[in-house]
């Protein structure tokens, strides 16, 4: 009996001491650390979830998409939209960039963080991005997330429009000519910047190669690089511009004093500068207008050392543009007191300082809209969601670095360059052109090499009243062709172009035709040219009587103004036809745009691809419209748009 009994005393022993082990626990949960467990508790039922903010959408100066957000991130797209590469025709993205490669350094792309990575995405990464809002959720028993009434949080902030100064379809064309010319002068690559010089606007930027911000990742870093603003080189004969306006400006050199060419051969410290084709006695304006290096030697050396850092200087090298745009160069502007015995004279051709693209182009804006150094903008305005405020971009002059006078003088000098020297092959018929060309060789060992180098034009039309400022950069073009040979001619072709295209302004800007008396007060409805011979047209015209003008020589007319249909009542103004060579293909027929209206894009893009016509779209879905008629001809350095029923 006595053992049962211990059995159950140990037993009732062992019981007491794990209730109350069980009630002390018990205790300890709900009374000492209750408050813990519960807040444990609430944490695992609710949860601060994040509201991301949308990233704001960039479009050009007239309201097209350049850059847009996509929900959900996965894109049913044609291949040939984007030229996103993927199985089974899609691609993954967050952000879709309707252009491609037209316009893939300038704006940049987004990373997968969402943050701006290069270009106007870096730049106005800020603005774009928004500022993130949070929620609290609460999960039930079935795992399903809800938002309670009255709990704490803050709501995103979407981030702003950024409407850019620059032209869809004028970059499409640059892009386009770009491309052409690199491939026809077997080139490593090229730059291009147009802008307007009154106001320093950026009305387009490319360079080739290019990439497609769609998949950066495909492209090395050197490709996404924006060339025009981070590229240094030097710039050669096109810097005689600058050297010209000094001798003008000072009083050294009017426009008919005359200057030993010396045959070309002119010795200073010991080193021998020649001229490719020698001249004899020339006035200052042949000078420029055949890029005489032994006569802008001779004017250099009358210079101050100086005087003339000074002004090369005032003309905005060796200092960053200002430009809203990240990686700019500010390029290299040698310290006087660094100077050799023959920098200056090296310096007056283009050597000896080194300067972006960019750079150049403003130097140009100058001579161009009356001798004033501007900023360059990019920007036109940001507009803020659910704001009627915006912030539109202002014309911000730096200094004065010469006189209207003197700008105007040089304006003349540097048509001469275009009608009668180096730069005859930028000649845009119709219309006077001014510039200048210009071949650099490359730096190489200490020295120069004879191999490499850089061919360049600048210019502007009209001379009088400059609208547009065009300039064009071949890198390493082969053969060792020069700037009025490599460069002028895409120079031609981007303004000839842009004249043409009837989406863009310029021609209306630029051409002011001049109203002819009509003696038998009659009234006359215009036909439609477009598509039809030059030759055709011309004769058409001159049956009715009316007086015309022909802009380019191509056989074939691409636009013209007034408009088919307009009626001229009493006195009929003069028509201009705009002409181009007609495209083909490889086979010689002539390339005949397709009708994509009506059908799905994937379809409407095999149509325009087995034509082998370059085409963009915009949205998707069904195609609504076309940028250009169906039955036109085609224009080989113009893209076709096809606009889609579904915006992206």
């Amino acid at each position: 009996m006595a053992p049962y009994k211990a059995r159950v005393i140990a037993v009732s022993v062992f019981l007491v001491i794990f209730f109350l082990a069980v009630a002390g626990k018990l205790f300890t949960i709900q009374i000492l650390d209750g408050g813990k467990y519960a807040l444990n508790s609430k944490m695992q039922a609710q949860k601060r979830r994040i509201l991301n903010a949308r990233r704001g959408d960039i479009y050009d100066r007239r309201g097209h998409r350049l850059a847009v957000g996509v929900s959900g991130g996965r894109v049913e797209l044609g291949l040939d939209v984007l030229g996103v590469e993927e199985a089974g025709g899609k691609a993954v993205l967050q952000r879709v960039y309707p252009m491609g490669e037209a316009a893939g350094p300038l704006l940049g792309y987004v990373g997968k963080d969402g943050y701006g990575l290069g270009g106007v995405e870096f730049a106005f990464d800020h603005y774009l991005r928004g500022e993130d809002g949070w929620e609290i959720v609460h999960r039930d028993g079935k795992q399903r997330m809800y938002r309670k009434i009255g709990m704490p949080g803050k709501e995103p902030k979407d981030g702003a429009d950024l409407y850019l100064t620059i032209d869809v379809n004028l970059q499409k064309i640059v892009h386009s000519v770009l491309k052409q010319t690199v491939e026809s002068l077997n080139a490593k690559g090229a730059m291009c910047i147009v802008m307007d010089p009154r106001t320093g606007k950026i009305l387009a930027m490319a360079n080739e190669p290019s990439f497609n911000p769609n998949i950066p990742s495909s492209y090395s870093l050197a490709d996404r690089q924006n060339k025009p603003v981070s590229l240094v080189y030097e710039p050669g004969s096109t810097f005689k511009t600058v050297t010209a306006s000094v001798a003008l400006q000072e009083g050294a050199y009017a426009e008919a004093d005359i200057i030993n060419g010396n045959n070309g051969v002119f010795e200073i410290y010991g080193e021998v500068i020649r001229d490719d084709a020698p001249q004899g006695q020339i006035t200052f304006a042949r000078a420029l207008a055949v890029s005489s290096n032994v006569c802008f030697a001779q004017i250099a050396s009358g210079f101050k050392n100086e005087r003339f850092y000074r002004y090369v200087r005032d003309f905005g090298f060796g200092a960053k543009t200002g430009i809203a745009l990240p990686g700019e160069e500010g390029g290299i502007l040698h310290p006087v007191n660094s100077w050799s015995g023959r920098t200056r004279v090296t310096m007056a051709m283009g050597y000896e300082v080194s300067a972006t693209f960019l750079q150049m182009m403003l130097a140009y804006a100058v001579v161009a809209n009356g001798g004033v150094l501007l900023t360059p903008v990019i920007c036109e305005r940001i507009e803020r969601k659910n704001s009627a405020a915006a912030e539109p971009a202002t014309v911000k002059p730096v200094r004065r670095v010469v006189s209207e006078e003197t700008a105007r003088r040089l304006r003349k000098m540097m048509q001469g360059v275009v009608e009668t020297g180096t730069g005859k092959q930028a000649a845009v018929p119709g219309i006077p052109v001014g510039g200048k060309t210009g071949t650099s060789r490359k730096s190489e060992g200490g020295g120069y090499t004879k191999q490499r180098h850089w061919s360049s034009f600048i210019g502007f039309l009209p001379v009088e009243e400059p609208t547009l400022l065009c300039g064009v950069v071949i890198d390493e073009p082969a053969g060792g062709t020069g700037g009025g040979a490599a460069a002028a001619p895409a120079f031609r072709k981007i303004m000839s172009l842009a004249l043409a295209h009837p989406e863009l302004d310029f021609s209306d800007k630029i051409l002011k035709p001049a109203a002819a008396q009509d003696t038998q007060n009659r009234q006359v409805k215009l036909p439609d040219f477009s598509g039809r011979k030059t030759a055709t047209a011309t004769a058409r015209l001159d049956s009715m009587k009316i007086s015309f003008r022909v802009v380019g020589d191509g056989g074939v007319v691409r636009h013209q103004t007034p408009a088919a249909g307009t009626f001229a009542e009493n006195r009929v103004g003069e028509v201009v036809l705009f002409t181009d060579e007609t495209p083909s293909t490889g086979d010689g027929a002539v390339k005949v745009i397709p009708d994509g209206t009506g059908k799905e894009l994937r379809d409407a893009f095999n149509i325009f691809n087995a034509k082998g016509i370059p085409v963009y779209a915009v949205g998707s879905g069904k195609v609504l419209k076309q940028s250009i008629a169906p039955g036109e001809i085609m224009n080989r350095a113009v893209v076709c748009t096809l606009y889609c029923d579904r915006k992206k």
